[in-house]
């Protein structure tokens, strides 16, 4: 099973061409995965005052999770732990993806002139299965699992809404991904995660 930040990943990343690991805002987008995955493995708790503690410190045996796990040193603040740990948390997820066979590593040169990678998918049966999750519960209106409620709460604050569902009408999308990203189909902790991931990508780009 693919964590939440691989997840993100997958929909962020163009299937044919690798495309995309430098899109704006997405390093904030996986580093608030990472936490909410934290929290739906209940290796950490988000208090009230958005103040993340560790409540199980075994390993998730994720490397890119594990990171993040250990840098929760006493409390520490949501946003605080989204700035320590962003601007590594893309090339994690896409190692830990190249690892699992769903990505390949392509080499190439940006502008023909500097040297760069893509990651073009090599397995499309993930991408493919994660979509058709997100069609059922944002395009049919069913209820989706918390899991998958907190992969549309992540994509919802990352506006990846036309990469994640291009087909359907954008304003809907929009909307449903945003009522499930508040609703009870998360938890407390995992919606205060994707609230401050949203709140940083706006600041953000406001400051862009």
């Amino acid at each position: 099973m693919l964590t939440v930040a691989e997840e993100v990943v997958l929909i962020a990343l163009d299937e044919d061409t690798g495309r995309g690991g430098t899109r704006l805002g997405l390093d904030w987008a996986v580093a608030g995965a990472v936490v909410v995955e934290l929290a739906l493995a209940e290796r950490i708790a988000v208090g009230d005052d958005d103040v993340v503690t560790v409540v199980d410190p075994a390993p998730t045996g994720a490397g890119h999770l594990d990171t993040v796990l250990a840098e929760v040193a006493g409390r520490v603040k949501v946003s605080t732990l989204l700035r320590r740990t962003r601007a590594g948390a893309p090339g994690r997820a896409i190692a830990a993806l190249v690892e699992r066979g769903v990505l390949r590593r392509r080499r190439g040169r940006l502008l023909g002139l500097v040297p760069a990678h893509r990651y073009p998918t090599q397995d499309s049966s993930a991408g493919s299965e994660i979509r058709s999750r997100l069609a059922d519960a944002v395009l049919d209106g069913h209820e989706p699992d918390e899991r998958t409620a907190a992969l549309i709460g992540v994509l919802h604050a990352a506006r990846l809404w036309r990469r994640a569902l291009p087909t359907g009408h954008r304003r809907q999308v929009r909307t449903r991904m945003g009522d499930i990203a508040t609703g009870q189909a998360v938890g407390p902790a995992v919606r205060t995660a994707i609230a401050r991931t949203k709140g940083a990508i706006a600041a953000m780009a406001a400051s862009g």
